[in-house]
C-alpha cells in the first residue's frame, strides 16, 4: 500500500540533525536577539528532483517521509518557541515562520517557506554560524 503525500514521518536520526543545528547555530536564525533556538524548523520538507535523483545512487528513496538528509542550514534552521509558534501550521503573529504570508500551507510534504523567508532564514544562518565559529 502506497503512503500518502499528505502524510509524513520524520527519519529516525532526526535527533542527531537537531543536535547539527544547535552545534552549528545555536541562537534563533528568524531573531538573534531572542536567544537559543529551541526548535528546529524545516523551511522545505520535500526534497528537490535533483536530490531524490541523486538519493538512488545511495539507494535512499523516500517519496512520503521526511528525508533524513537534511542540510543545516539549508533544509532546516533553528529557531525560538516565539518564532515558531504554530496552530496546525498556520499562526497570526507576523513574525512566526508559519505567518500565512510567509508559510505556504499545501498539506504535508508541500508545505514550504517562501523563496523570499527562506533565503532569508538560509543567509541568516550562514552568517550567524560564521559569528559563531
Amino acid at each position: 500500500m502506497r503512503k500518502s503525500l499528505n502524510k509524513f514521518e520524520y527519519a529516525s536520526n532526526w535527533s542527531i540533525t537537531c543536535r547539527r543545528v544547535y552545534k552549528l547555530q545555536p541562537r534563533c536564525t528568524n531573531n538573534p536577539w531572542h536567544g537559543r533556538a529551541t526548535v528546529v524548523h524545516h523551511i522545505k520538507y520535500k526534497r528537490s528532483f535533483l536530490r531524490r535523483f541523486l538519493g538512488i545512487f545511495l539507494l535512499h528513496f523516500p517519496i512520503a517521509s521526511v528525508s533524513g538528509y537534511e542540510i543545516p542550514g539549508w533544509d532546516c534552521v533553528g529557531v525560538c518557541s516565539q518564532c515558531h509558534q504554530n496552530y496546525y501550521g498556520r499562526s497570526s503573529n507576523p513574525t512566526s515562520v508559519h505567518y500565512h504570508q510567509v508559510w505556504v500551507q499545501r498539506g504535508g510534504l508541500n508545505n514550504h517557506q517562501t523563496w523570499i523567508k527562506a533565503t532569508s532564514l538560509r543567509i541568516k544562518f550562514c552568517f550567524l554560524a560564521l559569528i559563531h565559529i
